[in-house]
């Protein structure tokens, strides 16, 4: 499903924020909630961080969206309260219900494959989704293509199962908006 993810960079760190704030490795992290959050310092000492977003592309700009994440910031980083930010964006993305990319042939009397569901984590991913999905193709075997994201093609859960028909499809922003709630609840409040 397309949601929309906001990220931000903050300003150059110095050394002593950056220890303060416990950052020693250029290394991409995720927290383990629902409505993740993720994060990583640059390799020029700038702290990126990115959640999701709003729930339609018209509400995007809006600054409440932005301040959340920056909300998000400061809970993970106290010591980062009151750091400027440089620059700051969002886009669609697509994740899947089980937040797993796939890179599969869901039909094998058929020659389509695809590579979808990355989460937030396209950029890093599709490279190496696009090395294994030719490989795929080519008919390389390879012991690593029997993991889940390259064996079982993307499933929806059971209640999307039930409700595939068009005449449902507007009212997928509203059981988002619902989830989010509900997520929002399960992550930070119980």
């Amino acid at each position: 499903m397309p949601i929309l993810s906001n990220s931000l960079v903050t300003r150059v760190l110095t050394p002593e924020e950056r220890a303060a704030a416990g950052l020693r490795s250029t290394v991409f992290v995720t927290d383990t909630r629902t409505l993740r959050y993720y994060y990583r310092m640059l390799p020029d000492g700038r702290m990126q961080i990115g959640s999701r977003s709003a729930i339609t592309g018209a509400d995007a700009p809006n600054p409440r969206h932005m301040q959340m994440l920056i909300d998000g910031l400061h809970r993970k980083f106290p010591t980062l309260r009151g750091v400027e930010i440089a620059h700051s964006w969002w886009g669609w993305v697509d994740v899947s219900h089980d937040m797993m990319p796939r890179i599969a042939r869901p039909d094998p009397a058929q020659t389509i494959y695809y590579a979808l569901g990355y989460g937030g984590n396209g950029v890093a991913f599709s490279a190496h989704a696009g090395r294994r999905l030719a490989q795929r193709m080519a008919g390389q075997a390879d012991s690593s293509l029997q993991l889940p994201i390259y064996a079982a093609p993307l499933e929806y859960p059971n209640v999307f199962n039930r409700v595939r028909s068009p005449v449902f499809a507007p009212f997928r922003r509203l059981g988002q908006r619902a989830l989010y709630h509900w997520y929002h609840l399960r992550d930070e409040r119980l």
